[in-house]
């Protein structure tokens, strides 16, 4: 059944890779969660191994706390950063070199500021000079996981269809079924169609 209109049509319901929603397309596009350009990219990705996953999972900064949260969006007033406005070059390095300020009391490194503007170009594909805000809050919500949670409290935000990809995915992986899998195995796994190899995967945290 949609999420949105809890309608049944089988033909048409696109389900999410990561939870257990499905969706129509047309749903989405009323709710203003797909516009008509992305459209057909949505459908292809969701028939494939990869998916596609919806608005509500995609949406990373749910993920963390409201301590974690109220913390981000407050750097971000002390930077000037403006919420749902997209970000140049020059604010980005600001803000990193604010953070780097804080948690470890020293700027960027002129090979870290480098690594930030590679890192905002990968963002920036069609080379605006600009980035998104969304896509900006999704990689420092990654950021603030990766920086401040333990591999356990990660493992644990997963949900069960991920759990049962994980599972899949090692178990392709452990050939001599001895419950251990090699470093080269783990770089197969990354590359495997089941991996979340996607541009939204890089992230900006230094």
């Amino acid at each position: 059944m949609c999420e949105i209109c809890e309608v049944w049509t089988a033909d048409d319901l696109l389900p999410c890779r990561i939870c257990t929603r499905v969706f129509h397309d047309g749903c989405l596009r009323e709710m203003g969660y797909l516009s008509t350009d992305t459209l057909q990219e949505m459908r292809d990705a969701a028939h494939t191994a990869t998916g596609w996953s919806c608005y509500y999972c995609d949406n990373v900064n749910l993920l963390l706390t409201e301590e974690e949260m109220y913390s981000l969006m407050e750097t971000f007033k002390q930077c000037k950063i403006i919420p749902e406005s997209c970000l140049v070059a020059d604010e980005v390095l600001q803000y990193k070199h604010f953070v780097s300020k804080r948690l470890f009391d020293k700027d960027l490194s002129d090979e870290q500021e480098e690594e930030v503007l590679a890192q905002f170009s990968a963002l920036d594909p069609e080379k605006k000079g600009q980035i998104e805000w969304s896509d900006f809050l999704y990689h420092e919500s990654l950021g603030v996981l990766s920086k401040f949670r333990t591999e356990n409290s990660l493992v644990r935000l997963l949900t069960a269809k991920e759990r049962e990809r994980a599972r899949w995915v090692f178990l392709g992986l452990d050939q001599d079924r001895d419950g251990l899998i090699t470093g080269g195995g783990t770089s197969a796994g990354r590359s495997s169609p089941g991996s979340r190899n996607t541009a939204r995967s890089r992230s900006l945290a230094t």
